[in-house]
């Protein structure tokens, strides 16, 4: 996220290594385990590969999902999706009210954090 922030850029050398680690530690956790994480971060990318080609968001973020996906299980990873949607809408909303600035963009990264963080907490 805050490389987002700070250079708009969402690094490689940040989420391959995340989506490594979480597809490892699946395979650790057992098949099952491992077809669930597959299976969430192939979710992940299917829902998001036309938004990006809509050009709704950055590649940098369907790789940023992926890899908190492969954390994740597929209804998780579903729930984050629309949470981070929802909280980017709030986001863009407050932008035009108080910054009247439409062609502002928001960092995605942000919205991200926060629906993993509300999901993986347990809070939705």
């Amino acid at each position: 996220m805050f490389t987002d922030l700070l250079k708009d850029k969402i690094f490689n050398a940040w989420v391959i290594p995340a989506l490594s680690t979480g597809v490892i530690s699946s395979l650790i956790g057992g098949t099952d385990r491992l077809i669930e994480s597959l299976s969430a971060v192939g979710a992940a990318l299917l829902i998001l590969l036309p938004v990006y080609f809509l050009k709704g968001i950055a590649a940098g973020d369907v790789k940023l999902f992926m890899s908190a996906a492969s954390f994740l299980s597929v209804s998780d990873t579903l729930s984050c999706i629309l949470i981070s949607f929802l909280i980017a809408g709030a986001i863009s909303v407050a932008v035009i009210i108080f910054k009247r600035n439409k062609q502002k963009t928001i960092h995605f990264a942000v919205p991200v954090l926060i629906s993993v963080l509300f999901v993986m907490g347990g809070v939705i």
